[in-house]
């Protein structure tokens, strides 16, 4: 079974998210990494079962949290591009997975 790789960019989502809910309510940003780690293992049981949105990337949604998770599968691993917020500008999502 691949592994999940999270990108830099993915990372410093994950952790903006988890400090910002965090800063909502206690106990708040472990529940939102339980939900990410939950999401990683259901991309790395069945990474071809989600839908492609912009090729070679795939989109799964996260529960109980309004993110998004995407990712590519690449030979060796599954790389995590980013955990975007899905009420955030689909643009910069779009220009993240386009490159510069």
């Amino acid at each position: 079974m691949k592994k999940s790789v999270l990108s830099p960019c993915a990372l410093c989502d994950a952790d903006d998210a988890r400090r910002w809910y965090e800063s909502c309510e206690p106990g708040l940003g472990s529940e939102f990494v339980r939900a990410l780690e939950e999401c990683l293992s259901r991309i790395e049981a069945s990474p071809e079962m989600h839908r492609v949105v912009l090729a070679p990337y795939r989109k799964v949604l996260m529960r109980r949290f309004p993110f998004q998770v995407i990712y590519e599968i690449r030979e060796d691993s599954l790389w995590i591009l980013a955990v975007y917020h899905a009420k955030r500008d689909s643009a910069q999502l779009r220009k993240r997975m386009t490159g510069p």
